[in-house]
């Protein structure tokens, strides 16, 4: 019988959390799927510190260590790994792995061994790393590692893996699988957290399934499986899945191309080609996640290919173009504006349409009055950052509509989307699609992306290796997430 490591018994923190039960075991990953948003950052939170509760009971070790009724604050040995890399990446991943550490007591510190040292611990996981190199020179899958193994050094009760297919290609997570199950052989827990069911299922021996700040089902290694998820994001099924959605797809031609790369080469992007159709939605699927980041640049036109070209509407790329959105990732924290109000994010990509916007307000509010029914404050008395991260979500792409765009390309847009988000995503690309917009996202895992999508692009070694249309989703099976009914 394994050790239990974590326990919490009735937890309840209104109106986030409500009775929640969960229980971690030592050489187990568990998986958290959370349906919506809601309470999943608190819970987060308690495995981690000891943060006032309404009612119930924490035990770590089978030991309890906080209760509704105490007060003393502490933090537990939990290591969270998400996007947001603990490690610091100014050193040598030596310094990080042994000088950094919470135990060591040496204060002369001598690299050769160091450096001796990091080989022999990072050989059983199949990374060979050359001596003192510097964290920010490694790719995400190595820093990924890197932290697994420092959490294996400080003997980490639980490490919470958060959502790190936003950062890990998916040949990586193939990679992460061996790597969890020798690591769990060794006695660490894991909790991983996820929105997509495929994603968690192959990593997970069991699951949570979280709703409204409450555990809805404890999913049994048996019970992971499509039929039994769907029961539970039928809301999800209900809305893709419907007969007129399926038809816009199928009954569309694409036959102007709005974007065209013909043979570029920058950077990991070898002899890259390909077109997007008017109206057409594109996946582009990086694997190995070697080029999305090169291709984001010459599109945005703070890069240049070395040879080849990228055009868009028969001219080069360029941000001023009205008619051309870019969305990055960490879209809202780097397309909102704080010092505006929310009316005013709105609107300001769309004051070319409007004569002497800026110079009556009554008019931009007549304007937005129609987009109340999304926000719960007032628009013009509120700032971006007063917002919920969901309603921030929502700022941007009804932004991204009033601007009606020609052509939007977005990196990984349904990173960090739970399910509620996802369904209002899809269907405003939906929308865009109706109204003519050419779409390319750019992705390195595909969740639900592959329901919006005309064609799916593979790349590897940064050209196009394979092409799918619609209709050949379900062949291939190289990817988790989830594909349109045929």
């Amino acid at each position: 019988m394994k050790d239990e490591v974590f326990r919490l018994e009735q937890v309840s923190l209104p109106p986030l959390l409500h009775d929640i039960h969960v229980n971690l075991c030592s050489g187990e990953v568990v998986g958290l799927i959370a349906i919506d948003a809601l309470g999943l950052e608190e819970l987060l939170e308690i495995f981690q510190r000891t943060i006032p509760l309404l009612y119930g009971h924490i035990y770590v070790k089978e030991q309890l260590v906080h209760d509704y009724l105490s007060t003393r604050k502490s933090e537990y040995n939990v290591m969270v790994i998400d996007r947001s890399s603990t490690l610091v990446e100014s050193m040598t991943v030596e310094e990080n792995l042994f000088v950094l550490r919470k135990t060591r007591r040496q204060h002369l510190i001598r690299f050769s061994h160091l450096s001796q040292q990091m080989g022999h611990l990072l050989k059983p996981y199949g990374l060979d790393i050359p001596p003192r190199t510097l964290i920010q020179d490694l790719p995400h899958f190595e820093r990924l590692v890197i932290q697994l193994i420092k959490a294996k050094l400080n003997r980490t009760l639980l490490v919470i893996l958060k959502e790190i297919s936003s950062f890990v290609s998916e040949v990586d997570l193939q990679r992460l699988q061996p790597i969890l199950t020798q690591l769990c052989s060794e006695g660490m827990t894991f909790l991983y957290v996820g929105n997509h069911h495929e994603e968690v299922f192959r990593f997970a021996s069991r699951c949570y399934l979280m709703r409204e700040g409450r555990i809805i089902k404890h999913l049994l290694a048996d019970q992971m499986n499509d039929s039994i998820i769907g029961h539970y994001i039928f809301e999800f099924n209900d809305t893709i899945d419907t007969v007129t959605r399926q038809r816009h797809y199928e009954h569309t031609t694409h036959d102007d191309a709005v974007l065209v790369c013909d043979h570029v080469h920058y950077g990991m992007i070898q002899d890259l080609t390909f077109t997007v159709g008017h109206g057409e939605t594109i996946v582009l699927f990086d694997r190995e996640h070697l080029t999305i980041t090169d291709l984001f640049a010459l599109l945005e036109g703070s890069a240049q290919a070395k040879e080849g070209s990228i055009t868009i509407n028969g001219k080069a790329p360029s941000t001023k173009d009205r008619s051309i959105v870019l969305v990055p990732p960490k879209s809202t924290d780097r397309l909102l504006f704080n010092q505006l109000s929310v009316l005013d994010n709105l609107l300001f990509a769309s004051d070319h349409k409007v004569h002497s916007l800026w110079l009556s307000r009554s008019r931009r509010r007549a304007l937005g009055a129609p987009l109340q029914q999304y926000f719960e404050a007032d628009l013009d008395q509120t700032v971006p950052l007063e917002l919920e991260r969901a309603q921030r979500f929502r700022l941007l792409y009804q932004r991204i509509l009033l601007q009606n765009p020609k052509f939007l390309c977005v990196v990984q847009p349904f990173t960090s989307a739970d399910m509620y988000q996802r369904m209002e995503l899809i269907k405003i690309f939906d929308e865009l699609k109706q109204k003519g917009t050419s779409i390319l996202i750019l992705a390195v895992s595909l969740s639900d992306t592959l329901q919006i999508a005309d064609r799916l692009l593979l790349i590897k070694k940064g050209k196009i290796d394979l092409e799918l249309k619609r209709s050949e989703f379900a062949q291939y099976q190289g990817f988790a997430g989830s594909v349109p009914k045929e």
